[in-house]
């Protein structure tokens, strides 16, 4: 029990600090704000109405959420060893590899606020992509497109108050404000038309957007154990730069290694070593009105759990032997 608590203390200390960055709450924003920009400037559909604000908000979400995993896994591990923080946590009674865990969940909290506004703006997207009739011809929905966009807005003038008026942290503030207003916004937008008249309630939301996102977010949880674990040896350029490369190996392993896994031992070795992000990247199965299975997130959740788990065992192996000053 006293290393439970001291796993939840240390969790919830790294999530903390790590959302008093103000880089999270810049990657956070510009996400959000970038996928309700996308309907807004297309001019084309691409053969499906609202396919490509889809698309663009998962490929943001996953893009967005890469930088950030690597700047929480240096700022969480990295930073805490070069001021000294570590050492005198370490110093107590904490064992490394219960100090090592924290990190991560510390950082898996951080990537979910981050999930959760992500999506949230997405869902917002598509509905402000799917244009409607009028006398003037087909618009964009102005009033829903509106309230998310100003969402960050009022979340920085939340954070600014709260900043001013309790001495609170405004990045925190801000991060923790912003996926609530967006889920206000998407809640509230059922109560009108996309010409902006009051309706019966009815939301008109692409939900197999969410069981899509959170796939994605299990592979950020993944690349977030990564990341960690190469922040160990290394700084934050080098292990974002290297999370990179391997999101690139793992989208394309199945052309790179899986061809030849069947009849060259070292390439099935390199393919079941990669991790496949193919299994959590589902933009196609849901084009047309396509959803994701629940036996299909169960089994892509096992794996990600059994990968991260791998991933996090050797990161502890290579705490244990780190110096730590």
């Amino acid at each position: 029990m006293r290393k439970l608590r001291q796993l939840w203390t240390l969790a919830a200390l790294t999530a903390a600090e790590t959302l008093r960055q103000p880089v999270c709450l810049l990657l956070t924003m510009s996400c959000v704000v970038l996928t309700i920009l996308v309907p807004l400037t297309t001019a084309h559909n691409f053969g499906e109405e609202g396919r490509l604000a889809r698309d663009s908000g998962l490929a943001f979400h996953l893009m967005f959420g890469l930088f950030l995993g690597g700047y929480a896994a240096c700022a969480a591990l990295t930073r805490e060893r070069e001021s000294g923080t570590a050492a005198a946590v370490l110093s107590k009674p904490v064992d490394r590899s219960v100090f090592f865990a924290a990190k991560f969940l510390g950082i898996t909290g951080v990537v979910l606020v981050f999930s959760t506004s992500a999506t949230l703006a997405t869902l917002l997207a598509q509905r402000v992509a799917l244009k409607y009739a009028s006398d003037t011809g087909h618009l964009l929905d102005g009033l829903t497109a509106g309230l998310a966009m100003g969402s960050p807005v009022i979340a920085c003038g939340v954070g600014a108050w709260a900043n001013f008026r309790h001495r609170r942290a405004f990045q925190s503030t801000a991060m923790a404000t912003l996926p609530l207003l967006l889920a206000v916004v998407a809640v509230g937008c059922g109560c009108f038309t996309r010409a902006g008249g009051w309706a019966p309630y009815h939301p008109q939301l692409q939900w197999q957007i969410v069981p899509a996102s959170l796939l994605v977010a299990m592979g950020l949880a993944m690349l977030g154990a990564i990341a960690l674990t190469l922040a160990v040896r290394l700084s934050l350029v080098p292990t974002v730069s290297t999370c990179f490369v391997i999101l690139l190996l793992g989208l394309a392993s199945d052309y790179v290694f899986g061809q030849s896994a069947g009849h060259a031992p070292l390439a099935n070795l390199l393919y079941a070593l990669t991790p496949n992000w193919q299994h959590f990247w589902v933009a196609d199965a849901i084009a047309g009105g396509g959803v994701v299975s629940g036996t299909y997130m169960l089994r892509c959740a096992l794996y990600a759990f059994l990968y991260t788990s791998g991933i996090l065992c050797l990161g502890i192996v290579a705490f244990q032997h780190a110096e730590v000053s």
